[in-house]
Order: C-alpha cells, then structure tokens, then sequence
C-alpha cells in the first residue's frame, strides 16, 4: 500500500478527505494525518510517505514552506496543494517545486480521484523504471565481481556508467549472507534512513550475499547493533577511493565474511582486521597421517586428542581463514578421501557423512564443522576396526577349513580345531556355522564321505579300511553316516561306481 499524508488545520477537512480515499481506495492508500506544518515534516523524517497533500494556510508552518523542507528529504513524496485561496502565487510556487497539482477548497471528490490516480500512474511507471535500473545495476556490478580477469580499466568504465557519480569521497564494500527475503527488507529498511548525504546501495550478489556499497561505515555499526547476538555477520573491506577497486573491495568483503566461520561471536569483520595473518603456515601433516594410521586400530582417545590438537580453534583463530582452508583440504585428502577409498561405499551414513563434511561451508561456524567431522572420523575407525575384524575371523576360518581338510581321517573334534586357531570354544562355534552355513561336526561329515567316495572306487580297499582311513574307527558308525548324507549304503554305492 502506498502511504498518504494529508496535512491541515481543521480537524474536519483533513479527517473528511481521509475518508473520501479510504472508502474509494481501501486496498491501495494509507491514509495518515497531521494538524500542521512541523508535525507533518517531522513524521516524514522518521517514516516514509509516497503522497503528501497539504494545505498552504496554517499555523507554525505554511504549505508552502513544507513543501520546499521536504526537498531535503532523501525520500521526497509527491506533493499535492490544497487550499481555499485561487491565487495565483501560491500556485507559481507551487510549480516551482514541482507539486503535481493544486486544488480548491471544497475538495471535489472526482478531481481528487482524478488527481491520486494519475499520480498512482506516474509512480508506479516511476518505481518500474527505479527497478529496472536498479536490476541492470545490480547485473553489471556482479559481473564485475564473477569476471575472473576483468581489468580495472574496464570495471571503471562500469561504474561510472551505473553508479552516476555516487560515491565520489570513497567507499566500502559490505558482503552479509542473505537468508531470505526478509532480512534483504531489514537491511533495505536501515539504508533507506540514512542521513543526506549517505550513499547507499543495497543488492543480492550470484553467490546470495546481500552487498552493501556505502559513503560511510557507521551502518555497518548499526547493523552489528541491531543483529548482536544473532547468527548474523557482516564482512567490510577498506575504503577503496577508486572505482577501478571495486572488484578488490567486494573481494576483501567475502574474505572477511568468510572469516565468521571462525568467529562465531562477532557480528561486524573488517578486512583490514584480517589482512596480516599467517596465511603462509604449513598445515601439520604428519600430524594427520598419524591419525589416519590410528584408524582401525584400538586407539579411539588418541584419535580425539590429535584431532583436538590439529583443529585447535585458538590457534587457527590468529591464523584466519586462509588457514583453516588449507587445513579442511588437508584432512580431506589425507584422512577422509583415503580412509573411503580403501572402505568402498559399502556404509551409505558414512557416505552421507563424507559427502557433507567435505566442504567445511555446509556447516555455520567451526565448533559445526569440527563436531561433524570428530563424528565422521570415529565412524571411519569403528567401520575400519570391524572390517579389520571380519578380515582376520575370515583368515581364522580358512585356517581352520584347511586344517580339518588336512586331518579329517584324525581324531578330530571342534575343540581340537578352535585351539589350533586361538579362538574361544563358543564363539568359534558360531562363526564356523555364520562363515561355512554347517555346524562343525556337518562340516565333518561332509568332508569325510566326500573322500570315502573317492576312496570307494579303488576296488583293492574294503568298506572297514576305507571307514578308518576317513577317522571312522567304527565301520558301522561311517556307514550310517554314508547312508544319512548319500541316501545308500558305502557298499550299495560302490556298486554302482
């Protein structure tokens, strides 16, 4: 809705052409009043109005004096005269400050109509036009930011053409996450009070940041007012006095906000705060081959404490953010893409994990990062530690497999076995029937009757030889054992051989 001010000294008139726009425009005016001059000024300096009509005669302040203070505004209304006077002065005065009409008491509605129409037409045309240079501004600033070998001469042919002259003492550049709409409305509504004088840009980059071109820093400190102590921050560059800077201010600004993710407690980050760090620093890599080693091993605390020491948030605090992009490379590579590589994608939660972890800006700051990351290397450990444990059951059991097969025709009992391989009575048990799908003595069975039969064919060896020769001492017991596992007897089936 557009916002509409009608200014007068008697209560009825004003009070009665509120009512004649708000029964014929509910829906597109607010309506609001004042009695005189210096109320009506002081409201329009501390909230924004689209129309002002006003009559000239009153006291304190006349019309026409309003009229020509408003010019000082940084948001002028469209104005339109009203007064009960047909002269000709005030209406060359009028015309001089570009009122867009001027109507005599009484109020004729349909000329009222009339007149708030066209202006409605002349506004939006205004705000169209207002937008659609704001839109192309917006456009060729960004392509200056994105441009990766843009020279300054031609980002200086750039501004001149979209800023107009703006920002001619010099400038910062200001660069703050833009988390939706309404925040954009927030920050928008804070330039917009700014004091004459105070340029201020305000728009979306490609990256969704908001990004602020302003004359002066003191609405950095304001936004740092209002968002402390919310998840909010907003990256400064220096002051740049040359358009042909524009890329690097913009690109000082990101710089410093990214630095948020390290500070998490600091609304405001200016670049020139920031500039001095060690980015230089090797990042500890022995360090981190050593907890890649531990992986898999029975060494869980040591894991914690040298991920403790590697991303240790004082430290890489006075290093800065340069730093700790080197570092998330390093641990990326050296700990999470070889530990997954040698692991496969058989764990679909570690490869959930893995994909979020491996870009340290999916999370919001670095207490985040480090807690997903701590959860993501001790799901690597555990995962290694089980893999490593079916590996070695696995090597147990074909140790114990080619054992039975080289003294089946022995004594032979599933103690025997599980001592030969070091392992407890009962669990081996289990995994011999989870590895093989037999329990031991079928497993037995098998082994023997299958070589009985081999033995069978030899028409020199009898049934009692080849029952001991398989470790039957009872040649009665093999037979059964035959008959269960073969459906025939040992005898019945060598004839049939």
């Amino acid at each position: 809705m557009y916002k509409v001010l009608i200014v007068d000294d008697e209560r009825n008139i004003r009070h009665g052409i509120q009512a004649m726009i708000t029964r014929k425009f509910p829906q597109t005016f607010e309506c609001i009043v004042a009695n005189n001059g210096v109320s009506a000024l002081e409201l329009m300096q501390t909230d924004e109005v689209d129309i002002l009509l006003t009559d000239i005669k009153m006291p304190e302040m006349d019309g026409i004096r309003l009229v020509k203070e408003i010019q000082k505004l940084k948001c002028k209304p469209e104005v339109i005269i009203i007064s009960g006077y047909d002269d000709f002065e005030y209406a060359k005065q009028a015309i001089k400050y570009q009122v867009k009409d001027y109507l005599l008491k009484p109020i004729n509605r349909n000329e009222l109509y009339d007149t708030l129409e066209r202006i409605l037409q002349d506004v939006e045309s205004a705000n169209d036009a207002t937008n659609d240079f704001d839109e192309y501004r917006a456009n060729q600033l960004n392509y200056i930011f994105i441009h990766p070998n843009i020279i300054e001469k031609e980002i200086e042919a750039i501004c001149l053409k979209v800023l107009l002259g703006r920002f001619s003492g010099g400038y910062y550049v200001g660069a703050m996450i833009d988390n939706g709409t309404e925040k954009l409305a927030q920050i928008r509504a804070i330039t917009t009070k700014r004091k004459s004088g105070e340029e201020v840009l305000c728009f979306s980059d490609k990256n969704r940041n908001m990004v602020l071109i302003t004359s002066t820093a003191s609405i950095f400190t304001e936004i740092s007012l209002q968002y402390e102590g919310k998840d909010c921050a907003i990256g400064v560059s220096e002051k740049q006095y040359y358009y042909s800077k524009m890329k690097k201010a913009y690109e000082q600004s990101i710089f410093a906000l990214k630095n948020h993710f390290l500070f998490t407690g600091k609304t405001c980050i200016q670049y020139a705060d920031l500039k001095h760090k060690d980015v230089d620093k090797n990042v500890p890599i022995d360090d981190l081959k050593k907890i890649a080693n531990m992986l898999g091993t029975n060494r869980d605390q040591e894991i914690k404490t040298r991920l403790l020491e590697v991303l240790n948030v004082g430290e890489i605090s006075t290093l800065g953010i340069a730093y700790m992009e080197k570092l998330h490379i390093a641990i990326n590579t050296i700990i999470l893409d070889s530990a997954y590589s040698k692991l496969g994608e058989e764990s679909i939660e570690i490869l959930k994990h893995h994909d979020k972890v491996g870009d340290m800006y999916n999370f919001e700051n670095f207490y985040d990062y480090y807690y997903a990351l701590e959860q993501l290397i001790l799901l690597l450990h555990e995962y290694s530690k089980q893999l490593k444990s079916v590996y070695s059951e696995q090597k147990n059991m074909e140790k114990a497999i080619r054992y039975i097969h080289e003294n089946y025709h022995k004594d032979l009992n599933m103690a025997v076995v599980s001592n030969h391989v070091s392992l407890n009575y009962s669990y081996f048990s289990h995994m011999f029937k989870e590895y093989t799908g037999n329990s031991f003595v079928d497993y037995l069975k098998k082994v023997r009757v299958n070589q009985s039969k081999k033995l069978l064919t030899s028409p020199d060896l009898k049934i009692f030889e080849i029952s001991y020769m398989v470790g039957y001492k009872n040649p009665k017991q093999f037979t059964r054992v035959f008959r269960e596992l073969e459906g025939v007897s040992p005898k019945e089936y060598n004839r049939g051989v």
